[in-house]
């Protein structure tokens, strides 16, 4: 074995490089700081733009440079605090142009958020043109959204091009660890330059021998000196940390930065946040899916509507109700009971569409053709009007107007049994409406797969909530009850 290097692994990770006398070490990390200067100069120069613009359109004058001028740098440092924050201008980010997109986005509503804020709070309204303010704001999104992408593509031409000069690293671990780490294999896309592979013959479970890591340790040593390199990275499994502290000690007379990265049992944990947890730390390997600021979003936007809603529905409520009995005898409203919020059972209101109120251990599912249902309920199912009293359970806390649809008791434990993420869908309050719903997954599911499509809608809908997504649902929702295919 080559004694300063394994050379399959060295074929698969290493490349040549130019030999440069001047540029800087740390690729990327030397644009961030421009990055985040020119966010600062194009917020300025579109803040005094579009007050120039506005003044010129405007049926009453306007003009007020010092105003815009000062607003746009007030703007420009609110918006690169948070964009620091927000890690826009971590190195590594620099090159996720979708990502930069939406997270900019995002930095530059909350920008405004807070500054609207600001100036009810010290009544200064009057200040501002409210057309500059939408025009600068609307503006803004755009360039800003369009500047990620371009910054995006830059960095990636800067590395490919070696415009400057990469980050010079030699790479120190066991050869299995080298080769079949993927991430390993992607550093040169992130300004990395690997000069040189150190593999170590270890067995798994055994210590490196001290003599023969002493000798390879001394040669790397040497071979760092000469050339120059800016950093060592180690790559080896975290369950020998023992040996990481061996060479971890012997390069100590390195005045070059040592790192461990993680491996690829470790790497998923590292993605986790951090938190101090009285005298230690505690990585938090699951969230609540939504903070108690997004739950307070989330329920007061389901109260507002769903009031409303009922009010306007009220006449249609009384007619349908009064219909149901004139049809078949029976109560109007049919009761059944569901799980809820952590698996809470609750009873939910329907419009009765059966001859039968079926709420034992086993329950059937409606099929097309379904004898049970009556004509009125037939139409009141295929537009799922019958749907409408859930209203009631979302003003009473027990449903949400957007959320995974609740089952029958009897389905929950027939499912639970046969997909081992179905309980998942009870970590927030179940819905009128969810996203499996407006893509298709509503309706029988005589296939498990069927019921699988479901689930994962509802588990991505739990992962990606936001107040918009809600929104959206429930407008598709508007245009996905005439589309009544498999829904009997």
């Amino acid at each position: 074995m080559d004694p300063v290097g394994d050379r399959k692994a060295a074929a698969r990770l290493e490349r040549p490089h130019g030999q440069h006398e001047f540029g800087v070490p740390s690729s990327l990390s030397v644009i961030s700081p421009l990055v985040a200067a020119l966010d600062l100069g194009w917020i300025v120069i579109l803040s005094v733009a579009t007050g120039v613009i506005y003044d010129a359109t405007a049926v009453a004058g306007y003009s007020s440079a010092e105003n815009n001028l000062g607003s746009g740098m007030a703007v420009g440092i609110l918006y690169s605090a948070i964009a620091h924050v927000s890690k826009l201008y971590q190195a590594s980010n620099l090159l996720r142009g979708r990502w930069q997109v939406g997270r900019s986005a995002l930095t530059w509503l909350a920008v405004f958020a807070s500054l609207a804020a600001l100036v009810f709070l010290l009544k200064s309204g009057s200040t501002f043109s409210r057309g500059w303010v939408l025009l600068f704001f609307a503006s803004g999104l755009v360039v800003s959204s369009a500047l990620r992408v371009i910054v995006a593509e830059l960095c990636s031409y800067v590395i490919r091009s070696k415009l400057i000069r990469p980050n010079r690293i030699v790479l120190v671990g066991l050869e299995e660890e080298l080769i079949g780490n993927v991430t390993l294999s992607k550093l040169e896309l992130y300004g990395y330059s690997v000069c040189k592979i150190v593999s170590l013959p270890m067995e798994p479970g055994q210590l490196l021998d001290p003599a023969i890591l002493k000798e390879r340790m001394r040669e790397l040593v040497r071979y760092v000196r000469q050339t120059g390199v800016d950093e060592v990275v180690i790559a080896m499994p975290w369950a020998f940390l023992d040996a990481v502290g061996q060479v971890e000690s012997e390069l100590r007379v390195l005045p070059i930065p040592i790192k461990l990265v993680s491996d690829q049992r470790t790497a998923r944990l590292l993605d986790r946040p951090l938190f101090d947890f009285g005298p230690t730390k505690a990585l938090q390997l699951q969230r609540a899916p939504l903070s108690a600021m997004q739950r307070t979003m989330k329920r007061s936007m389901d109260q507002l509507l769903a009031a409303s809603g009922l009010i306007v529905l009220l006449p249609m409520f009384a007619i349908i109700s009064i219909a149901i009995r004139l049809e078949s005898p029976g109560r109007s409203l049919f009761l059944q009971q569901r799980a809820g919020f952590n698996g809470k059972p609750f009873k939910i209101y329907k419009f009765r569409t059966m001859n039968t109120r079926d709420d034992g251990p086993v329950i059937v599912q409606a099929k097309r053709n379904d004898h049970r249902i009556t004509r009125l309920g037939a139409l009141l199912r295929k537009l799922s009007i019958d749907e409408i009293p859930q209203l009631i359970n979302v003003l009473r806390g027990e449903m949400s107007l957007v959320g995974p649809r609740p089952h029958a008791l009897a389905h929950d434990s027939e499912y639970d049994q046969l997909i081992a993420t179905y309980a998942m869908r009870h970590k927030i309050k179940p819905g009128i409406t969810g996203w499996a719903q407006v893509n298709g997954f509503r309706g029988e599911t005589p296939e498990i797969g069927m019921m699988k499509k479901r689930v994962e809608s509802d588990l991505w809908y739990i992962e990606s909530w936001s107040i918009w997504l809600d929104l959206r649902i429930l407008v598709l929702t508007v245009f996905r009850v005439l589309k009544t295919d498999n829904v009997y």
